[in-house]
């Protein structure tokens, strides 16, 4: 077996086990356009960080080739007895993952002017096509290099999806010309930060996914204009609620030209707090709402719907009621985590296609709690698990069927106890080590949803993927 994580689907050792040279150049002729110069010129950085090799166009190397017959995220590498090496991929997402393949199996030639590769026929491609992390920068603020490590760990382990849980009560981490108080003074980001990392992670085949939490979970906008949104520690549920937000959520479209998804949160919301409201009692009876949890269908709704206006898909997590599900598009993405609010039997017979985040074992709450390698590696994406009494998957666990509309899997690192860390960066730091050790095995699960991979094999996997990783991040 090869060194590499996730493990390729299909490979088969052809001529025996000799190695072939790779010189520093690549032929791009017969897969042309910017992105994929982009992932070129990501793959060189990574090639100079591991081994002093920076990349080229020119002859004599790596040859590129576009196939279309290739599935979306797939590639095909080879390294023949006749000492060619042939990268080929229909996209450029699959051609950032074939790289990373690439540097995975290479070691530097002796004479340190070339890439030395074992002779290889890999065909693969991911089963899971969401292969996913999310981090929370809104309780605890972490510095931008930290995500750019974290863009650096995605492409080494085909990790497509980057989750920035951007808002949260703490803070409001994001940029804003339409509400310029609206950002936590000391702990947010720019927009040319936003702008330059969103390029960073495309060109690796990363997409970055904002998250803009709703109606709860929001106390930075009560504080910060209360006459928009409501000082009662949820949203408004009024017009000018939602004109605002509108505003707000195209404005944050803009920041992330390359996100086709906008998660808009919809979690643990307090929505008893809105029959203290006389504008959403009035809301209610002009729309002729009955009930706080038909408000609550509706809010999202509303935020939903027009986030399918400006062409990006919205992501919801498990949080409202089953009886309106019917009130959401089913355009609408749902993370299902808790299985307390709905089961994932319930949202597919809603209509929904699902992301598993199950809180068990794909939460990791920095120090106190997170689960080992070998619970990841024994959990699939048709499961949901919980040690929490209250959820339905404490007392057994929740599977679909195979063939489901389960998209993939992601792991969720939450900032709840880093709030206690007395340096951001201490924090981030700590959580960083406990993602790194996990999310390769989020990665091999949601590739190869049905490996049976060990941990004595994982183990000995991590170990040279791992190794290589420390040789990728940055050190400034």
């Amino acid at each position: 077996m090869y060194q590499i994580l996730p493990t390729p689907r299909l490979s088969a050792r052809i001529g025996g086990i000799g190695r072939v040279r790779l010189l520093p150049f690549y032929n791009r002729t017969a897969f042309p356009g910017e992105k994929a110069s982009a992932c070129l010129t990501a793959f060189s950085d990574y090639a100079d960080r591991a081994f002093s090799l920076l990349f080229e166009e020119g002859e004599g190397g790596l040859t590129l080739e576009k196939d279309a017959s290739l599935p979306f995220g797939g590639y095909a590498l080879i390294a023949g007895i006749d000492g060619k090496v042939k990268l080929a991929a229909s996209e450029e997402e699959g051609l950032s993952h074939g790289l990373a393949t690439l540097l995975l199996a290479a070691e530097k030639a002796e004479d340190g002017k070339a890439l030395s590769l074992p002779l290889l026929h890999l065909c693969d491609e991911p089963q899971g096509s969401w292969r996913g992390l999310m981090v929370d920068v809104a309780r605890k603020f972490h510095p931008i290099r930290f995500l750019y490590d974290t863009v650096d760990l995605c492409w080494l382990y085909k990790i497509n999806r980057l989750q920035l849980h951007f808002t949260d009560d703490e803070s409001d981490t994001l940029p804003s010309e339409a509400f310029p108080k609206l950002p936590t003074a000391g702990r947010h980001y720019t927009k040319a930060q936003l702008t330059a990392l969103d390029e960073y992670a495309a060109s690796r085949g990363v997409t970055i996914v904002p998250e803009v939490d709703m109606p709860g979970h929001s106390t930075p906008f009560g504080k910060a204009y209360p006459e928009l949104f409501g000082s009662h520690g949820i949203l408004c549920s009024e017009e000018k609620t939602y004109k605002a937000l509108e505003t707000l959520i195209a404005e944050v479209a803009s920041l992330f030209p390359n996100a086709p998804y906008l998660h808009l949160g919809g979690d643990e919301a307090q929505i008893a707090r809105w029959e203290r409201c006389p504008g959403c009692q009035a809301y209610c009876r002009e729309k002729g709402i009955a009930s706080t949890q038909e408000l609550y269908a509706h809010f999202l709704s509303r935020v939903t719907n027009y986030t399918l206006s400006l062409g990006r898909t919205p992501i919801l997590w498990e949080g409202f009621a089953k009886e309106y599900n019917h009130l959401i598009s089913k355009k609408t993405l749902v993370i299902a985590w808790e299985s307390y609010y709905q089961i994932a039997p319930d949202l597919l017979e809603g209509g929904f296609s699902l992301l598993n985040c199950s809180w068990q074992p794909l939460y990791i709450v920095t120090p106190t709690r997170h689960w080992e390698v070998s619970e990841i590696l024994d959990w699939n994406i048709y499961t949901w698990r919980h040690f929490w009494e209250k959820s339905v998957a404490s007392k057994r666990d929740i599977t679909v069927s195979e063939g489901s509309p389960i998209v993939g899997g992601q792991l969720c690192a939450w900032g709840d106890r880093l709030v206690e860390y007395p340096s951001n960066e201490q924090a981030a730091r700590e959580e960083f080590a406990l993602i790194r050790r996990r999310l390769p095995a989020l990665a091999e699960k949601t590739w190869n949803i049905h490996s049976d991979l060990s941990s004595e094999l994982f183990e000995e996997l991590y170990a040279h993927t791992d190794a290589l990783l420390d040789k990728l991040l940055r050190r400034d």
